[in-house]
Parts: C-alpha cells; structure tokens; sequence
C-alpha cells in the first residue's frame, strides 16, 4: 500500500501534468526548457517520485501562466500526511 506521502506526491504530479497539457506544452522537455529545469526532474514530479518546494513549484507554474490558487484549486479536501518525526 502506498504512503500517504507518496499519494500525495502522486496527486501533485498529475495535477501538473494535467495543466501542462492545457497550457499546450506538449513535452516535459519543453515545460522544463521554460522553466530553467532539467527535463528529467519534470518526469520524476509528473510521476510523483520526487518532493518539490513551494518556491520551486512556482517557477514551474509560471512557466505555464498557472497561478498557485489555480493549481491547488482541486485539492479541496484536508489531507492527512505523516511527518518523518510521527512513530506509528
């Protein structure tokens, strides 16, 4: 089963994805490019492998015109994450 970390990773990656493609940006390589990223790092959000910070999410957001808001918007619910410090 997977962490509730790792779903909202998950979440956050497609949620990416999906603007990317509403913003016409047909590639990783191209949102990345505009971005001043690395493609690959793109990929390993879109695919909810990796963590990305606030600030960082910005400067993506950007680079497709998408405000914070707008890219939170859909996630409507409180969700609850474990911190690392958290015992089971």
């Amino acid at each position: 089963m997977a962490s509730p970390r790792r779903g909202l990773r998950r979440d956050l990656g497609k949620r990416l994805r999906e603007l990317r493609l509403q913003a016409g940006i047909s590639s990783q390589e191209a949102l990345a490019h505009r971005a001043g990223m690395h493609r690959t790092y793109i990929g390993r959000l879109e695919r909810g492998e990796s963590g990305v910070t606030v600030d960082t999410l910005a400067t993506i957001l950007a680079a497709m015109d998408v405000t914070l808001s707008k890219f939170f918007r859909v996630f409507d619910r409180p969700l609850r994450t474990r911190t690392p410090r958290q015992r089971e």
